[in-house]
This record gives structure tokens, C-alpha cells and sequence, in this order.
């Protein structure tokens, strides 16, 4: 998911890959599970993160050309207003202070022992952010707003081991050289379950 934030750029794209990162933030913490719910609360946030970076263009882009002449042309009545996108003014200016971040402190606030938060990096970089408009409480609070069935334990196990694919590499590394390091108990297991796997999982592509 990741990579899909990293190739929006629409707004409402990547805030459709921010709401369901929130919604699968609610169910892991409805479930008790820590390591889901950290990862979808790392998605959540790449994910304000390019939306504040996208709508930081579009701002500028309505401006128009600098006095050098540098810059895009102004917007049109075309360019989607917040309410086009589902943004509500305080999502964007929040969001776009996340995007003030540098990458790196971005970066080190994600790996950090402690579970991250909207708030808690924009206040790291000197910026102020009203408690109540924080993203996170607006995560805690889903199941108020939203009544939410519980979620099945292996639908949120399946999603972490798929997550942990595109995470840990594995999915850029040569699947016949992972097999050849592998002893021959291992090999043979693999070759066991690779194909219902692999049907198994695409099933899931044709339920689109």
C-alpha cells in the first residue's frame, strides 16, 4: 500500500488509502492486535502525508506564476474544491503540516519505539495542531461514529503477512534462490503449498 500512496496523485485518491488504513487501525486495536495496528497506523499517516503534500501543490499551483513567472497556471473552476476531495479544512491543514516534516524526522518518528501520532510529529517540528482535530482521536473514535463488526482474526493475520511481503523486501527477491538456500524438508513444504497459496490468493483478485 505503500508504494500505491507513493504513486497518487489525486487527493482523493490517497485519501481513500488513508481511510481504510484508519478503518484496519480500528479493527487491529478492536482485535487486540499491536503489530497490525501499528502498520496500518504507519499507512495512515505516509498517507496524510502525501495528501498534504499533494494539496500544498494545488495551493500553490492556484496562486499562479511568481513575479519570476515561475510556477503553474492558475487553477480553473474545475480544480476540486476540500469538499470535492471529502477534506475537511482542518484535515487539510493538518495534513499539510505533517507534510512540513523533513523525511528524515518523518522517517525516525515511524521507527520509533513508541507508537507514532499526527499530532505528536507536527508538534516535533515546532508546529501547533489543536488536540481535538487529531487524526488519531478521529481513528479511536470510529467505532462511536461507525458501527464496525468485529473482525475475523484471519482476515487481520493475512493482511499482516501480506503487508510483511511488500515490508521486508521479499517481493524484489528471487523466489528460485530463496528455494535453493532452503533444506530439503523446507523445499519440499514449499512446493506442498505454493500452488493452493497462489490460487487461494487470487482468489481474492477475482472477487474485484
Amino acid at each position: 500500500m505503500c508504494r500505491a500512496i507513493d504513486a497518487c496523485f489525486e487527493v482523493d485518491e490517497v485519501k481513500d488509502l488513508r481511510d481504510k488504513a484508519m478503518a484496519m487501525e480500528h479493527y487491529a486495536r478492536q482485535a487486540r492486535n499491536p503489530e497490525p495496528e501499528r502498520r496500518a497506523c504507519e499507512i495512515r499517516l505516509r498517507a496524510e502525508r502525501k495528501a498534504g503534500q499533494l494539496l500544498k501543490d494545488m495551493e500553490k499551483a492556484a496562486r499562479g506564476p511568481d513575479a519570476n513567472g515561475q510556477g503553474s497556471q492558475r487553477a480553473t473552476a474545475e480544480t476540486p474544491t476540500l469538499s470535492d476531495m471529502g477534506v475537511s479544512k482542518d484535515q487539510s491543514s493538518r495534513w499539510q503540516k505533517l507534510a512540513d516534516v523533513p523525511e528524515e524526522q518523518f522517517e525516525a518518528a515511524l521507527a520509533a519505539p513508541e507508537k507514532p501520532s499526527t499530532t505528536g510529529i507536527i508538534r516535533a517540528n515546532g508546529q501547533t495542531v489543536a488536540d481535538d482535530s487529531e487524526s488519531d482521536s478521529e481513528s479511536a473514535t470510529v467505532a462511536e461514529s461507525e458501527p464496525v463488526a468485529p473482525m475475523d482474526p484471519n482476515a487481520l493475520w493475512v493482511w499482516g503477512r501480506l503487508r510483511d511481503f511488500e515490508r521486508d523486501g521479499v517481493l524484489d527477491e528471487n523466489p528460485i534462490t530463496l528455494l535453493s538456500v532452503m533444506t530439503d524438508g523446507m523445499q519440499a513444504d514449499v512446493r506442498r503449498l505454493a500452488r493452493p497459496v497462489a490460487e487461494w490468493l487470487e482468489a481474492m483478485n477475482h472477487d474485484q
